[in-house]
């Protein structure tokens, strides 16, 4: 029987996006296919420190927190060669799937499974500077929002490229100064071309939750 490479399996609240507050369980693929400086989950990656997992055995850890939502992060989730038949599992045992993407890759399972289960798929990109902000043109078709990292890289016009997305700006950190950089740039959004885009810091990092 196929196994994951899993890092970690654990309950809590959604602390970042637009799904924030709502309980979650959450798969942490093992592997990542960048390497970002502030990245706060580098335990992620570069590891022998995982869990190789049935599909049998996942399901039943998810089933004991009773969480209608599961989140598939990493890392980078797409970069594990696991996921396909992961998303694939969750979706048919009626799960809600938030999938957290740095937006460099793209997997078919996405586009086949979406046109059945589009209604239970909400995938977040997070696109990175240190892959200069590039999205899979495949991808761009599934994304439900765009999260942007407020740091000392994102300018105004990186911002203004993913306004055709829902836009959160989530200060890096939660340090004040990129805060109040993240309040600047949604002002200058607002006044230049009349949009809208949300400043979310990480509530579960407040709170020191999971």
């Amino acid at each position: 029987m196929e196994k994951i490479k899993v890092i970690e399996i654990f309950s809590s609240i959604e602390g970042e996006g637009s799904l924030i507050g709502y309980p979650v369980t959450f798969i942490r693929l093992e592997g990542c296919n960048l390497r970002c400086v502030w990245c706060d989950t580098k335990y992620s990656y570069d590891t022998t420190d995982y869990m190789e997992l049935t599909l049998d055995e996942i399901l039943y850890t998810i089933r004991n927190y009773k969480n209608k939502k599961v989140c598939i992060t990493g890392g980078e989730p797409l970069f594990n060669e696991g996921f396909d038949i992961l998303l694939e599992t969750l979706l048919k045992e009626e799960f809600f799937v938030i999938v957290e993407t740095n937006g460099t890759l793209f997997r078919e399972s996405i586009e086949n499974l979406y046109t059945v289960y589009n209604n239970q798929i909400h995938i977040v990109c997070s696109p990175k500077p240190f892959s200069d902000y590039k999205v899979d043109s495949k991808l761009k078709n599934y994304i439900s929002e765009i999260k942007l990292i407020v740091d000392e890289f994102l300018t105004e016009d990186i911002v203004k490229n993913f306004l055709s997305f829902p836009v959160i700006l989530q200060p890096e950190g939660n340090k004040k100064r990129f805060f109040q950089k993240a309040l600047d740039i949604q002002k200058l959004i607002l006044e230049k071309y009349q949009q809208e885009v949300r400043v979310i810091p990480q509530i579960h990092k407040i709170f020191d939750l999971k």
